[in-house]
């Protein structure tokens, strides 16, 4: 595929639409319609993005229970589980985001850190938005988020509760339901 041309469709509050031309190796053109946070995305600078956001996979200090956020997501009008995520702010690396984002929605605050994943693509089929996973343990009393836009349920689960959860067929992102089947199924 080649890359010919890129046109900004629609801009939005928090998020762009694009409609990208590719030529095929046969010579086909098509066109890909996409959504970006990048408000100035040009031939040059596309494929080459940062990631804006950051998800964490946070444990129990005896790693005995993970913590999942139950949260209403307006873009499929349900209550979907998924890890802690937010957005990276300017000046921020992925940990410092992390550590804001949890204490933020949860009241938590991290213990220690087992790895930061390189970047990654949030929805490849829709977006070039890449998150980076941080994963961690944290301790603290658990809150309600400090936003009131934002309606979260979080809670510490085993895995016998995550395998209800799947069990039940819970709405859940890709990567929380991809994540927890490996968890609970690990040897």
């Amino acid at each position: 595929m080649k890359l010919i041309d890129l046109k900004k469709i629609h801009q939005g509050k928090y998020l762009s639409y694009y409609v990208a031309t590719y030529e095929t190796e046969k010579g086909n053109i098509k066109e890909y319609e996409f959504i970006s946070r990048d408000r100035d995305l040009s031939l040059d600078k596309f494929g080459h993005n940062k990631p804006a956001g950051v998800g964490l996979v946070a444990y129990s200090e005896d790693k005995k229970k993970v913590l999942l956020e139950s949260e209403f997501r307006l873009a499929t009008n349900n209550w979907v589980y998924n890890f802690p995520a937010g957005l990276i702010d300017e000046g921020e690396d992925a940990l410092k985001a992390a550590k804001r984002e949890l204490e933020e929605e949860t009241g938590l605050k991290v213990v220690d850190v087992e790895a930061i994943l390189p970047p990654s693509f949030a929805s490849q089929g829709t977006s070039d938005e890449m998150m980076q996973i941080v994963i961690c343990t944290c301790k603290g009393e658990i809150r309600k988020s400090c936003f009131d836009v934002e309606e979260i349920n979080t809670k510490w689960y085993t895995k016998e509760e995550v395998r209800k959860l799947i069990e039940d067929k819970a709405y859940m992102s890709v990567r929380t339901q991809m994540f927890l089947w490996q968890w609970i199924n690990e040897k």
